[in-house]
């Protein structure tokens, strides 16, 4: 299967709405993060701090990313077994092998079976 990237061309945001979590922690400190980006997380002694430590953290990372929009094409349906029939036609073993499944199939010696596992 080949796929096409066809990605059109960057296009600068305005703006991207993120939720910033601030957590109380048990020592008196104050935990932010970024609920869409749990990579980032700072502490600091006042919830103000860690608030302007994660945008700034955040912000001067965002400055060396690009965000690309990709539309990913999906089939309509799921895959049959008839788009597979066939794939071994030309395989020299494949006759072999299903021949060999044959026999064993076939087959009245039970002396493989281990009578432990079955009940």
């Amino acid at each position: 299967m080949v796929i096409n990237l066809n990605l059109p061309p960057s296009q600068p945001a305005t703006n991207l709405k993120v939720t910033v979590l601030v957590e109380t922690l048990k020592n008196g400190q104050f935990a932010a993060s970024i609920f869409e980006f749990p990579n980032f997380r700072v502490e600091a002694k006042t919830r103000e701090e860690a608030i302007a430590q994660l945008q700034a953290t955040f912000l001067e990372r965002l400055s060396h990313i690009e965000a690309i929009s990709w539309n990913v094409p999906l089939s309509t349906s799921p895959p049959t077994w008839m788009q597979f029939a066939g794939v071994f036609q030309d395989d020299p073993d494949f006759q072999e092998i299903m021949d060999q499944i044959r026999v064993e199939r076939t087959s009245d010696d039970d002396t493989e079976v281990d009578s432990s596992y079955y009940l």
